[in-house]
């Protein structure tokens, strides 16, 4: 779990991915970004979530892992996006794009947000896109934020 009263938060499940942390001494957070890999192997920070659903690199990621430091260690934040194919009262499961496929635990500390608005698991349903964050311990991700922009406009040509 969480240590102390570390906070994650998922922002802009369609724009991008970010996360908060932050000691229970801290009273303002740690904005984490994602870092690009060039060629050579050196890491160049992003300058932040992106502000437009098709900009930047957190913008288009599908899933990953990031490692933060808490007052009482180390943790390891899973994220990822993509369409739900299996949701229960306890677990969820989501799809990629790239076909990419993770279930995560749910349980009462979980946040759910649909279509920007607080809600439950019970109104996440198979289809919708999500975005996941979730700490990650041993073989298990229990999702801490879900954010539920609920099912894919279909257009037709």
């Amino acid at each position: 779990m969480i240590a102390g009263a570390a906070v994650i938060a998922l922002i802009g499940i369609g724009g991008g991915v970010a996360f908060a942390a932050s000691g229970s001494g801290s009273s303002t957070p740690t904005t984490l970004t994602a870092a690009t890999t060039p060629a050579s192997g050196a890491s160049t920070p992003a300058t932040g979530p992106a502000k437009h659903k098709h900009r930047g690199l957190l913008g288009r990621a599908e899933h990953g892992s990031v490692t933060v430091k808490t007052k009482t260690g180390t943790e390891v934040i899973d994220v990822q996006r993509g369409t739900v194919t299996a949701v229960s009262p306890t677990s969820i499961t989501v799809k990629s794009p790239d076909g990419f496929t993770a279930t995560y635990v749910v349980d009462s500390s979980t946040k759910v947000r649909k279509t920007g608005q607080q809600s439950a698991i019970a109104n996440v349903a198979n289809g919708d896109n999500v975005g996941i964050a979730a700490v990650h311990s041993g073989s298990t991700d229990t999702a801490k934020r879900i954010g539920d922009r609920g099912v894919p406009k279909t257009t037709t040509h």
